[in-house]
C-alpha cells in the first residue's frame, strides 16, 4: 500500500468513527471496525518489512 492510499484509510476509518459515535448505528460500527482491522494490518505488514530490513543491516 502506498503512503497516499494508507492516508485515504486512516482519513476514511476517522470519518467512520466519528459517524458510529455520532448516530451509533450497525452500519458505521462494521465500516469503522472493516477499516480499523485494514489499518492494523497495513502496520503490522511495514513493520515486519522494517524489521527483516534492520535485520538485514545488522547481519552486514
Amino acid at each position: 500500500m502506498q503512503a497516499k492510499e494508507f492516508f485515504d484509510f486512516v482519513a476514511e476509518m476517522r470519518e467512520c468513527q466519528k459517524e458510529y459515535f455520532n448516530t451509533r448505528s450497525k452500519e458505521a460500527l462494521e465500516k469503522s471496525l472493516r477499516l480499523e482491522r485494514a489499518v492494523d494490518a497495513e502496520i503490522a505488514r511495514v513493520k515486519r518489512i522494517l524489521s527483516e530490513r534492520e535485520k538485514q543491516k545488522n547481519k552486514q
